[in-house]
């Protein structure tokens, strides 16, 4: 895909910081990206980044989106204690023993400011009641954000100068984000969801590359705000039009799901909020036997998606989602080197066949009521 690097891409986005409602940085770092690749490009009201390309089809109806989340796991200021110690919130699922001590970087309204994430000495004694508990209680008892705090060094007062007050966001330091490369397989923070936008990402490029248009116009939708309840996809899903709203993210490659930890995509017929539309998975499965790629099904629990959400706030009638298998999941991730590339050939072989019948029976025109 001419000078495009997914590995290159992968890694620098991963090095955008975007905590739920400040995903600037990612969106700046994408919006080059699409203004190469699409048509139009423009960021609404929400925060979502949205990248439009025109269809081959002259039906307004024959139309796909396609979202995937900006937004990272991350931390918020719950308060800032008399010494300077802040106290903090978790901002999605984060959890301290997913995530570990070390540097983070506060977005203090006026200025950024580094710290430390702790949790007290292991050598102490029962006179440090909350160190001496997290450290003596033989497995007994999980490590909360409560038992927690970051260090800066500065006062309370010299924070509220650099505008960190309750509801400042704290964020993993730039320099622990880097990608590490295994051979095979690549890991790093944030691949939920950073994964699934290189893919977005490189999709565009390859269809541009290639002087190819989609059957259906299609929406690219880099999502605000999904880790907190997916404000920006339902915002997205009531506001841009199309027939079929898909989801990209990273998908748990867990023996419980019979999910392999293979290149191989995921395609999800249910979570934990909603089911996603049998026609559109079975569909995919068709695509994936017609160019001979193999694909995985799963049925997840514990999970939610941008889809998911939108559609069980009834804003999606015809969904579904598609999934790149990942290790350590709200952690430290992994996914094979290969699955970005199966997930963008399943997709452009998707957008460039004639879906007209297909989006038609997604979106058929109303019956009249008739008494």
């Amino acid at each position: 895909m001419s000078d495009f690097n997914i590995k290159t891409t992968l890694d620098e986005l991963c090095r955008q910081y975007g905590p739920s409602g400040y995903e600037q940085e990612v969106a700046d770092y994408c919006r080059p990206f699409l203004e190469s690749s699409c048509d139009k490009v423009w960021r609404d009201e929400v925060g979502n980044l949205i990248g439009f390309v025109d269809g081959e089809s002259d039906d307004p109806q024959d139309s796909v989106r396609i979202f995937a989340h900006m937004d990272e796991i991350a931390l918020m200021v719950k308060r800032i204690e008399k010494d300077g110690l802040i106290r903090v919130d978790p901002l999605g699922g984060i959890y301290p023993n997913l995530i570990g001590v070390g540097p983070v970087e506060i977005l203090g309204r006026h200025e950024r400011q580094m710290g430390i994430l702790g949790a007290g000495s292991v050598h102490v004694s029962e006179n440090s009641s909350t160190a001496y508990d997290i450290q003596h209680s033989m497995g007994n008892k999980a490590m909360t954000w409560s038992d927690t705090h970051v260090f800066t060094g500065l006062s309370r007062e010299a924070l509220y100068r650099k505008g960190i007050r309750a509801g400042t966001r704290i964020v993993i330091a730039r320099h622990r984000r880097t990608l590490t490369d295994l051979g095979d397989f690549w890991a790093g923070y944030f691949f939920d969801n950073r994964a699934a936008i290189a893919t977005l990402l490189a999709l565009a490029r390859q269809l541009k590359d290639r002087n190819q248009r989609p059957f259906p116009d299609l929406y690219i939708v880099l999502t605000a705000e999904e880790e907190v309840g997916a404000h920006g996809a339902k915002f997205a899903a009531r506001n841009v039009p199309a027939a079929l709203t898909l989801g990209l993210d990273v998908g748990p490659a867990e023996e419980e799901y019979s999910i392999d930890f293979t290149p191989s995509p995921i395609l999800v017929y249910r979570d934990e909020e909603a089911l996603y539309d049998r026609q559109v998975a079975d569909h995919f499965l068709d695509v994936a036997e017609r160019i001979g790629m193999h694909v995985q099904t799963a049925a997840l629990s514990s999970y939610r998606s941008d889809v998911s959400h939108a559609k069980s706030s009834g804003r999606s009638p015809f969904s579904g989602l598609i999934c790149i298998p990942t290790k350590n999941t709200h952690s430290y991730e992994i996914i094979h080197r290969s699955a970005i590339p199966n997930t963008v050939r399943i997709l452009s072989e998707f957008l460039l066949e004639d879906t007209h019948s297909l989006l038609q029976q997604f979106c058929p025109p109303p019956t009249p009521y008739v008494e």
